[in-house]
């Protein structure tokens, strides 16, 4: 009898056991399609340009959260009518980071609407989000966001926009940034006349502090009068930045959005460290905005690429049809 109740107990626990591991091999339910949502509040935004088709407005933005710590990729519609709109929604990180791909259906209204990915951690050495919607039945070209892990520094010393934006970027490439003070002395920041920072001095400071396997910066100044050497120009920033490089310009402050007084004389570094833009038909991106962060008092700030080129860099070097540019 003992025997015949073992074997019984026995035959019961494989059946069981059987029955466990079937359930635990069923594979997991596919992934759920993003739902639309009302627009979230204004937050801290790196956004490609608002294009509009059919009347309905659109755009893609990387939306951080107050600590800067985690990122989103977000897509924007803004119908003038009834009209029917859904969008393909990716969100990755260079250097073999994540890869979020994420999409919102078919939606008709004349409201504004907005599909999400979730927060995640901010990564080096840079996040991208683009989108593709769909609007009234017609796919539109790719909108592209790119920033990276800034970490901005405010200058020490009114004179220090130089040491300021150098220890800035190489703080934001992950790089123990050394104090202004070292900084200036490798730019002979308080030697030169007026207490400026040459651009052609930032390289090598900024290059001492990175491995020769690495990028290396240089700099140039591009001559914003003929359109080719501009588009290349902008294009050379735009491959700075998709290295997960900063790029640093000499602009005059006084012209800037945010500055609140006129200062036709003095000069100032800022430094580009986003963009938002389109993706052309060949895969190229022309960027209509740049993310650009102020040593004055380490804020960022969205400008209009040819505002920020052509009305407040532009003469700010030499006094001449040229942008001063420090990229790798």
């Amino acid at each position: 009898m003992r025997r015949i109740l073992r074997r019984t107990l026995t035959a019961l626990l494989a059946v069981l056991t059987g029955a466990t591991l079937a359930v635990v091999a069923v594979p997991a339910l596919p992934a759920q399609a993003g739902i639309w949502h009302e627009y979230p509040p204004a937050a801290n935004r790196t956004c490609s340009e608002s294009r509009v088709h059919n009347g309905t407005a659109y755009q893609v933005c990387l939306e951080f959260n107050y600590a800067r710590t985690q990122v989103r990729a977000v897509a924007f519609v803004n119908p003038g009518a009834y009209t029917n709109f859904q969008v393909n929604l990716r969100l990755w990180f260079g250097g073999n980071g994540p890869d979020i791909s994420d999409a919102c259906p078919t939606m008709t209204t004349n409201a504004s609407r907005a599909c999400y990915t979730a927060f995640t951690d901010l990564r080096r050495p840079y996040v991208v989000t683009e989108a593709k919607f769909g609007i009234a039945g017609t796919w539109q070209l790719p909108v592209r966001a790119l920033d990276m892990k800034l970490s901005a520094k405010q200058q020490e010393r009114d004179n220090w926009c130089g040491p300021g934006v150098v220890q800035t970027t190489l703080a934001t490439i992950g790089i123990s940034a050394p104090p202004q003070s070292e900084l200036a002395g490798k730019l002979q920041t308080d030697e030169t006349l007026f207490g400026a920072t040459m651009p052609g001095r930032i390289p090598g400071a900024i290059n001492s502090y990175i491995p020769d396997s690495d990028w290396q910066y240089k700099w140039e100044e591009i001559v914003v009068s003929n359109g080719q050497t501009y588009e290349a120009g902008i294009n050379r920033i735009v491959t700075s930045l998709s290295r997960g490089r900063p790029v640093m310009v000499l602009v005059i402050p006084g012209k800037l959005p945010w500055w609140n007084s006129s200062t036709p004389l003095l000069r100032h570094y800022v430094t580009i460290h986003g963009y938002g833009g389109a993706v052309g038909p060949d895969g190229s991106v022309r960027p209509s905005t740049f993310k650009v962060a102020d040593p004055g008092d380490a804020s960022e700030h969205s400008i209009d690429v040819d505002k920020l080129l052509l009305d407040n860099a532009n003469l700010a070097w030499n006094w001449v049809d040229t942008v001063a540019i420090v990229r790798t």
